[in-house]
């Protein structure tokens, strides 16, 4: 398995791993030039797009991590702890000083591994993508 940080990704592997997770391809906004990433991290099997992670930041106090995703004939393999812990090592180097992600609540005791600690929030989609 191979860890790429910040090198260019194919938009239709991300898409097709999206929907291998059960989510939109998003194929459309993905290819958008405005669409951009802080640091994004993927994992392969030789040439096979099994992992990712993405996140954005402002670059000084604050990051998100989104989209981490893994394949799910390699759930439960520790592909998504090593995402994570690279994400999370990339990030604190840059000395962000505050990392939030959003989970589904089945995912909790995952995150808090990391050290992430559950607060209020919401979130609104205000279109339907494919």
């Amino acid at each position: 398995m191979i860890y790429r940080i910040n090198e260019e990704v194919n938009v239709e592997k991300i898409a097709t791993l999206r929907e291998a997770v059960g989510w939109n391809r998003m194929e459309n906004e993905l290819r958008n030039p405005l669409m951009t990433s802080y640091i994004h991290i993927a994992a392969y099997e030789e040439d096979v797009l099994i992992g990712y992670i993405d996140s954005i930041s402002n670059g000084v106090t604050d990051a998100y991590i989104q989209d981490l995703m893994v394949h799910p004939k390699y759930q439960g393999k520790g592909v998504g702890t090593e995402l994570m812990n690279q994400m999370i090592a990339c990030i604190k180097e840059k000395h962000i000083y505050m990392v939030s992600v959003i989970f589904e609540e089945e995912m909790k005791s995952f995150y808090e591994k990391f050290g992430f600690y559950t607060m209020l929030s919401g979130q609104l989609e205000t279109y339907e993508s494919r």
